[in-house]
């Protein structure tokens, strides 16, 4: 399933229209990887660190259509993915992580507009949902992942499939 998830996000890489080396993410170090294996263990497969060390996606940002448009609002939200060190921040810092950590729940991306509401996935799955995670939604993971978990995505392959290029 991780070569499905590898293509999408190369398409959207493609899609973006973004060639300049400037317009891009990032791709993730050595260094970086082996601080995400050190911290999280086995909560993040090999697939992932392949996806973040082959690929520019670090930093970039992707669209989903969280609401419907209006004339004021595209009803358009993104999803920025994190660098590992933020990865790591968010997880073992910040609320919500500090208490989904333990359900299996890792950080991948930030919401750019500074909500404090970041995006997580449970790699538990080849190919696992992503959730925006509200951080004023309770204390204990049961609550967390109850009353403020929305689903962005059934899959990281739909997020980059169906993903909205930022202007």
């Amino acid at each position: 399933m991780s070569e499905y998830i590898f293509e999408e996000a190369k398409k959207f890489i493609e899609k973006s229209g973004k060639t300049e080396r400037n317009e891009l993410g990032r791709t993730a170090t050595n260094e970086e990887i082996e601080l995400l294996k050190e911290k999280f263990g086995d909560k993040i497969p090999s697939w992932y660190y392949h996806l973040i060390s082959e690929l520019p996606i670090i930093h970039m940002e992707i669209g989903w259509q969280a609401y419907e448009s209006d004339d004021d609002y595209d009803g358009i939200e993104y999803v920025k993915i994190l660098e590992p060190k933020h990865m790591i921040e968010e997880s073992f810092e910040y609320y919500p992580g500090i208490p989904i950590i333990e359900k299996g729940y890792v950080c991948i991306g930030g919401d750019p507009t500074g909500s404090g509401d970041p995006y997580f996935v449970n790699f538990d799955s080849d190919n696992p949902p992503v959730y925006q995670i509200y951080h004023d939604s309770g204390n204990e993971a049961d609550e967390i992942l109850t009353n403020g978990a929305a689903k962005v995505a059934n899959s990281l392959t739909e997020l980059f499939k169906n993903g909205i290029v930022s202007a």
